[in-house]
């Protein structure tokens, strides 16, 4: 019956050999087209996310067009920044100051007026006098003349009642108008040097002229002293415009720009409250209201980009190929970074306390739980940059928040309990609290108690942010980017799973294997520092494939009959390699993570089945070695390089030891003879012989293990192996002996 349950087995099997032969020949060509593909992704979303950082660094959240002078403002505005620009409107206001200036305007002086105009008025008086004395002129005719005379000024007509008044006056009159009138004249030109503008003439004709005239004469003659001093008096300075645009020029350049600080957190404008000139010249000079495209500008902020995100992709290619190799991990960790640059280009024009409680912790632990800490140390110092070309002036907080978010990396762990990540967060605001005060007490200022005291709340508010944030996150975070968190690890290795159950109930010789499995991998892992924790629960899984035909593996024969003694060698070896195939699918329709599901398809690598290809040898004159090949891939990371050796080393010596094959030590190589016993091995020799097997079949060479790494392997592995497998003392039956 057992005969016949096997030869049906077997004959299922070839049904579907057909279809996984090319199953593993397609699996032979997909790494390669796999990294050739994911290279193009790596590219893609390096472009992407170039771009997006372009556009990031680009936009200005508090620019409103519509705000013009004389408009209110629509919302509060606070200087994101410090900035010190040359104020054009002040400037222009200094400039207007200078030439008005009296020394500003220019005048040209002619010492010969002053002397004309009394030589004139002296020859005009001396002509009315001529006239006025004349004996051969009738009256009438003297009044006529007199009217008719030309004389040098427009500002003085002699009219007939003029004249009626000249040729009435007597001469004692008429004497005094004469001598009183140069009189006058010679005052006001001393008065003024001899130098008169228009507005000295205006002054002299309205006040100084009237009131001379009143302390020398009275009625008639008063009138005709003022009348005729006034005439002629003439301004002999006179303005240069040439000279005046000329030296109005010279004192605007002479003008040194207005200067204005503005400091950070300063209120620009309060909401409804009216913009005038000068807050809008404020808020161009901070860049929130953009008049036209600063295109060098731009390239600058493209150019930082380029070579931040080129920065970034190269360290993914050079360092972190799991993480580019995985199309989801990357996308999720070029959002983060993405996402974390727009928060924080929203955030840090709020005023520099939010600077300080920005959250960049959040992607730090993220990163540091669920990705290598290299990734996530710098990816933060990248950001950390990204922060301090938003705004240089908030350069002192990205380097607190910097260091402390690279503390916090620092002390996470795996972050399989919250307290974890509470510890990380508290560390975050100590460390950035400290760093940020160091940077403050280097400064000129002092700050006040309650500004100390804000300090430590900003910082609070960042460490407690970062750490229940990224808490909140972690499970959806590892779940988009398709890594395994630690509680799902934790999860999986309840043996209440039902592979697990499946494994125990059906394969319980494997489920044994698997657990040992596990405890020499764990060992291993922890000796290298590698994912302990990872190692185990794949450990329990990695040989789920044999629960479909678990007869076929001497885990599970127990004292049954060999089924392997009725089939061929290579349908032996086909059957023996299908237990991966069949395992990738049950692990991928269960659920599994995709990190579980890789150690399954690695854990053999590409290695013989050896048995049967010696058997085969021994049957035919040429076999194929590829027939009796694991179909792969080889160990691609540290963890599953150390599953295959653990697998390898556990069954093998196991099967060495229930054979009686493995000595406690050297001494016990040989027999009571001499002679050395066939096939008898230390239990460190033999460790030694899987792992170099291992090493020359080119299985590691995919992975990222060193010499150290192997050395410190072989070890662990010896020392869980001897407290195992260790020489016990025989325990006798008790001897009673009766008197």
């Amino acid at each position: 019956m057992r005969r016949k349950s096997s030869l049906r087995l077997w004959r299922e099997w070839r049904e579907r050999r057909a279809m996984r032969r090319q199953a593993e020949s397609e699996q032979a060509l997909a790494p390669a087209q796999h990294e050739r593909r994911q290279l193009n992704v790596l590219l893609s979303v390096g472009i992407l996310l170039t771009l997006a950082l372009w556009a990031i660094l680009t936009i200005r959240p508090l620019t409103n067009p519509n705000l013009q002078p004389g408009s209110p403002s629509p919302i509060d505005i606070r200087a994101p920044h410090s900035v010190i620009f040359a104020s054009a409107l002040l400037t222009e206001q200094e400039r207007i100051r200078a030439e008005s200036a009296p020394d500003a305007v220019v005048y040209t002086r002619n010492p010969q007026v002053p002397i004309e105009q009394r030589g004139q008025l002296l020859d005009m008086l001396q002509t009315i006098e001529r006239i006025r004395n004349d004996p051969s002129l009738p009256p009438t005719d003297r009044r006529s003349k007199l009217v008719s005379l030309p004389l040098p000024t427009s500002t003085l007509v002699i009219s007939p009642a003029l004249a009626l008044q000249l040729t009435r006056l007597s001469d004692p009159a008429w004497s005094v108008v004469r001598e009183q009138t140069l009189a006058v004249y010679d005052r006001a030109m001393s008065a003024h040097d001899y130098e008169l503008n228009e507005d000295d003439v205006r002054n002299l004709r309205e006040r100084s002229m009237p009131y001379w005239a009143s302390l020398l004469a009275r009625g008639s003659e008063q009138q005709l002293i003022v009348l005729f001093s006034q005439a002629f008096v003439r301004p002999n300075r006179v303005l240069d415009e040439a000279a005046t645009r000329a030296r109005k020029q010279a004192l605007r350049d002479h003008v040194v720009p207005v200067m204005v600080t503005v400091q950070a957190d300063e209120n620009i404008v309060h909401a409804g409250d009216i913009v005038t000139p000068a807050i809008q010249e404020k808020l161009e000079a901070l860049g929130l209201l953009e008049t036209q495209i600063d295109w060098l500008g731009v390239g600058g902020k493209g150019l930082f980009a380029l070579l931040v995100i080129g920065m970034f992709g190269l360290y993914l290619f050079k360092m972190q190929r799991s993480v580019w190799l995985a199309t989801r991990s990357l996308l999720v960790v070029a959002v983060l970074f993405a996402l974390t640059a727009l928060a924080a280009r929203l955030v840090l024009p709020l005023g520099q306390g939010w600077a300080v409680a920005f959250p960049l912790g959040v992607v730090a632990l993220l990163l540091a739980t669920l990705f290598p800490r290299g990734l996530a140390l710098l990816m933060v110092a990248l950001l950390s940059l990204v922060i301090a070309f938003i705004d240089d002036s908030r350069a002192a907080a990205a380097s607190a928040l910097m260091i402390g978010s690279m503390a916090g990396i620092l002390t996470i762990g795996r972050g399989e309990r919250w307290l974890h990540f509470v510890a990380a967060g508290a560390v975050i605001a100590i460390t950035t609290g400290l760093i940020q005060a160091a940077f403050l007490l280097n400064a000129p200022a002092r700050l006040l108690a309650d500004q100390w005291l804000m300090l430590a709340l900003y910082s609070a508010i960042n460490g407690l942010a970062s750490a229940f944030m990224a808490l909140g996150l972690f499970n959806m975070v590892g779940h988009l980017a398709d890594v395994v968190t630690p509680q799902q690890l934790m999860e999986l290795a309840h043996p209440a799973h039902p592979l697990l159950r499946k494994l125990i109930r059906e394969a319980p010789g494997t489920y044994y294997h698997s657990v040992s499995v596990g405890n020499l991998a764990e060992s291993a892992a922890e000796a290298i520092g590698a994912d302990a924790l990872l190692l185990r629960v794949a450990s329990y899984y990695h040989d789920i494939g044999k629960t479909i035909r678990p007869y076929f593996f001497t885990d599970n024969q127990s004292d049954r009959e060999n089924v392997h003694n009725e089939l061929d060698p290579h349908t032996s070896a086909e059957i023996i390699c299908d237990h991966v195939i069949e395992g990738e699918k049950m692990a991928r329709a269960a659920g599994l993570p995709h990190q579980v599901i890789e150690f399954i398809r690695s854990h053999h690598g590409t290695s013989v089945i050896r048995h049967f290809y010696q058997l085969a040898l021994q049957q035919h004159d040429a076999v194929n070695v590829d027939d009796y090949r694991y179909p792969g891939p080889r160990p691609r990371t540290r963890e599953q390089a150390i599953m295959m050796l653990a697998d390898s080393v556990e069954a093998t010596v196991r099967s060495k030891a229930q054979g009686g094959k493995i000595a406690s030590s050297r001494e016990n190589l040989t027999n009571g003879n001499g002679r050395s016993q066939p096939g008898m091995q230390t239990l460190e020799e033999l460790v030694n012989a899987i792992i170099d097997e291992r090493i020359r079949g080119g299985q590691l060479d995919e992975s990222s293990l060193t010499l150290s790494d192997i050395a410190k392997i072989r070890q662990a592995f010896i020392n869980t192996l001897q407290g195992i497998y260790h020489p016990r003392v025989d325990y006798a039956p008790q001897v009673v002996k009766h008197s």
